[in-house]
């Protein structure tokens, strides 16, 4: 009996020594992770009584318009008084001159009294905005607003916008967008009046005169007959001239005005435009972030839709390069 009591002392012993072990381990496992946590845990900063002062140097760009990035006005430099300018000396020079004594005897010379220099005050740096250019500049200043397809007037903001103008044919082409020349541009443009439409009737002469077509310096890459072939397809003689007999397709109007104008015919003083007062053909269009040409859309018309197909037509072969990240709006504008 006392031994089966001893036996059962020795385990409850045995528990208790390892309950005490397995307390104190965890204790030691929580201490040591607490110290670790602390150890890799950054202090904080009680600010809460301190001034904290930051200096943003250069100018805010304004990258959510549709045109171009646009330094913002810095307002609290605009506000901010000048400082007053210090009080000017008293004019000692008048002084001296009125108690000098008024003898014959020339005075002795005074010794010069130096004028303390007025500092200038520095006025607040206004912002650059956009203005005129000078002469031979492509890049001028905008519009207020410009005609988007589908969104009625657009503002430009404050931005500046490219515009590019060109002459062909008597006709000016001006190409405005919304944007800096750095940002977006025209990479490709084809003439427009070699859309328009044809003349009605061409004289046997100028028939006759059709060449080759020639690659520079002396490469024939179509004959004259079969280029006069094709011309019949939509001339007819008649006498001693050539009548259009057909109207010829958008896509075939290129090669005819070629041929014209190779035999010498003068597209400055084209049938489509003689004695006619045309309206500028205006159209809307956007440029997206990937380059591709988006709304084009007829603003206003020039009297004959016949013109105006050939403008929306030709206009549309043209490709354009965006750099600004976002959709940039534009305008064309073709002048008779």
């Amino acid at each position: 009996m006392t031994e089966a009591l001893s036996f059962a002392e020795r385990e409850q012993r045995k528990r208790t020594i390892i309950s005490y072990a397995a307390a104190i381990g965890l204790y030691a496992l929580l201490f040591g992770a607490g110290l670790l946590f602390d150890f890799l845990r950054p202090p904080i900063m009680d600010l809460s009584n301190k001034t904290l002062i930051v200096n943003i140097q250069g100018p805010v760009v304004n990258d959510t318009g549709k045109g171009s990035p646009v330094e913002k006005k810095d307002t609290v430099a605009a506000e901010r008084p000048a400082p007053p300018p210090p009080p000017a000396p008293k004019p000692q020079a008048q002084t001296a001159a009125k108690t000098a004594p008024a003898t014959p005897s020339p005075a002795p010379q005074a010794e010069a009294v130096p004028v303390p220099v007025t500092p200038a005050v520095q006025q607040p740096v206004e912002p650059w905005t956009p203005g005129e250019r000078g002469p031979g500049s492509r890049v001028s200043s905008s519009e207020s607003s410009v005609l988007s397809p589908g969104e009625g007037q657009v503002p430009w903001g404050t931005g500046q916008a490219i515009k590019i103008t060109k002459a062909e044919k008597g006709n000016t082409v001006e190409t405005t967008l919304g944007g800096s020349s750095e940002t977006v541009g025209q990479s490709l443009y084809v003439p427009i009046y070699l859309n328009m439409p044809l003349p009605s009737s061409v004289s046997a002469d100028l028939f006759n005169a059709i060449p080759d077509e020639i690659i520079p310096p002396h490469t024939v890459i179509t004959s004259a007959d079969a280029r006069k072939r094709a011309f019949l397809n939509y001339y007819v003689k008649n006498g001693n001239e050539y009548v259009l007999k057909n109207p010829a397709p958008l896509d075939v109007r290129e090669k005819l005005w070629e041929m014209l104008e190779d035999a010498g015919y003068n597209a400055e003083l084209a049938d489509y435009k003689a004695g006619r007062s045309l309206s500028p053909v205006v159209i809307g269009f956007s440029i997206t972030k990937d380059r591709q040409l988006r709304g084009v859309e007829l603003l206003q018309s020039s009297g004959d839709p016949d013109i105006d197909a050939a403008v929306l037509y030709g206009f549309k072969r043209a490709s354009f390069w965006n750099k600004s990240g976002d959709t940039i709006q534009g305008r064309f504008v073709y002048r008779f």
